[in-house]
């Protein structure tokens, strides 16, 4: 555990300082197992990201739109696992059908129903996807995505958005919100590894445009369209706070796919059913080739797929030639894993209804809606921005369109607010300014209500620490 408390005396600094001080009253518990987890495990976590100054909330158990830590401290939880809980927790349906499945079996390596039962709403929810196959995580889904985009073009290059996350894979960990110093001209941004153990060579087959800059993407595939596989782009960005597609886009990628004979790939990991329930591809009017998915599609089980047009999908290799895939290899013990398929198709044709998403989305206006009426009563320097079940706060009044107009965004006043927040019993997001808060089925209109009051409460505080 590092001893983060911030020594200078700025507004801001002062302000992180006592919520700081109040989350380490509110949590020595958690405190006490940050330091005894760091004996076992690296940092005391198991994905980097969790790791956080002075230390992580550590849980002891959630239920509907309440997580419990080891303290006792109960926060209404608008993270909800980094998005995947779009059900909410402990959907009493999905853990239901989940049991069920236990005393039926945990893995099969064989072909089952449960493949079409989870694999169907998907075909029926996106246009674009004639078939499907299931990984175990989003990272697989983008690296199978890309590997078989690679297959059917013979194709090496990728063009990606700099600033967005894919995964953890190594060509995913290329330029993902590098330090600005070090990343380039926004018009001609420079590869930069995030992690050490990536080859020199990685960076070489990743081309970075810039999100919501189509004319940046036109350009590298006039200069290496011969060589580029696939334009691969979230639909809406959600690795920096909420940032959608404006001035035709997403329309214009369409365009460029089709006119350089490129596969164009939608990472729906993080918007897929929580923007529409065929996820951005339905918000945004825009159909892909190929779509890459996992997070809500399972309701917190561990689950990821990808899929698209089936003269794509045809490349999967089924033979081999000699000791050779004659395509794309997609392997996986716990590919297609019976509890996670089950809480696949429960999730999608029993519980993301109609209904379910009229629900979500009358709460996501309400949440934007009160924290503008906030952030308008305190003459707040801040923005909000929502899309179906997603939303975000900023800081700021300038626009975030790309990756370089993060540079707007003040990190540790966000941070400020995040654990104010906390403090006040809510988790308004998962932790860091680049995340967004989702609105589950299980939350009501008065837990909204809350999390605005605890919002409220603490924006007097902030609009001090702006002025």
């Amino acid at each position: 555990m590092n001893d983060s408390t911030p020594i200078d005396g700025t507004p801001t600094v002062k302000l992180l300082s006592k919520e700081y001080e109040r989350y380490r009253e509110r949590t020595p518990n958690s405190e006490a197992m940050a330091d005894d987890l760091s004996e076992v495990v690296p940092a005391g976590v198991c994905s980097t990201f969790r790791a956080y100054d002075p230390y992580p909330v550590h849980a002891d158990r959630t239920e509907g739109t309440t997580l419990y830590d080891v303290d006792g401290n109960e926060y209404l939880d608008f993270a909800l696992n980094n998005g995947t809980q779009l059900v909410g927790h402990t959907h009493p349906e999905l853990s239901e059908g989940v049991i069920d499945q236990i005393d039926r079996g945990t893995l099969y390596t064989r072909p089952n129903e449960l493949i079409e039962f989870a694999a169907r709403p998907l075909i029926d929810r996106w246009d674009a996807i004639e078939q499907v196959r299931f990984t175990n995580s989003g990272t697989e889904s983008i690296m199978h995505a890309t590997r078989l985009a690679r297959a059917y073009t013979g194709r090496e290059k990728i063009i990606r958005m700099e600033g967005a996350y894919h995964g953890a894979h190594d060509p995913a960990l290329v330029s993902k919100m590098p330090p600005i110093e070090r990343a380039g001209p926004e018009t001609d941004p420079r590869p930069v590894s995030e992690s050490q153990g990536i080859p020199d060579s990685v960076p070489d087959d990743v081309l970075l445009g810039t999100y919501n800059d189509a004319a940046s993407v036109e350009r590298l595939l006039r200069e290496h369209g011969r060589e580029v596989a696939a334009i691969l782009v979230e639909p809406a960005c959600l690795n920096l706070g909420l940032v959608e597609p404006t001035g035709g886009f997403l329309e214009r990628l369409r365009e460029l796919a089709d006119e350089y004979n490129t596969v164009l790939i939608f990472d729906e990991v993080k918007t897929g059913v929580k923007l529409a329930p065929g996820g951005g591809a339905e918000y945004y009017g825009v159909q892909p080739d190929l779509v890459a998915l996992a997070k809500a599609i399972g309701g917190g089980y561990p689950v990821g797929a990808f899929g698209g047009r089936r003269d794509i999908m045809d490349h999967i290799a089924a033979d081999l030639d000699d000791g050779v895939a004659t395509g794309a290899a997609h392997y996986g013990t716990y590919n297609g894993n019976p509890l996670a398929l089950r809480a696949v198709g429960i999730t999608l044709r029993e519980i993301l209804t109609a209904d379910a998403y009229d629900h979500v989305t009358e709460l996501a206006e309400r949440l934007a809606g009160g924290y503008r009426d906030v952030i308008e009563d305190e003459d707040l320097e801040a923005r909000v921005a929502s899309a179906g079940s997603q939303g975000m706060v900023y800081f700021t009044e300038e626009p975030i369109r790309t990756f370089r107009d993060w540079t707007a965004v003040d990190e540790e006043f966000h941070e400020a607010y995040w654990f104010g927040m906390l403090n006040r019993g809510v988790i308004p997001h998962p932790h860091d300014a680049s995340q967004q808060w989702t609105i589950s089925v299980q939350h009501s209109a008065e837990e909204i209500d809350d999390h605005v009051a605890a919002f409220a409460d603490l924006a007097t505080d902030l609009a001090a620490a702006q002025r």
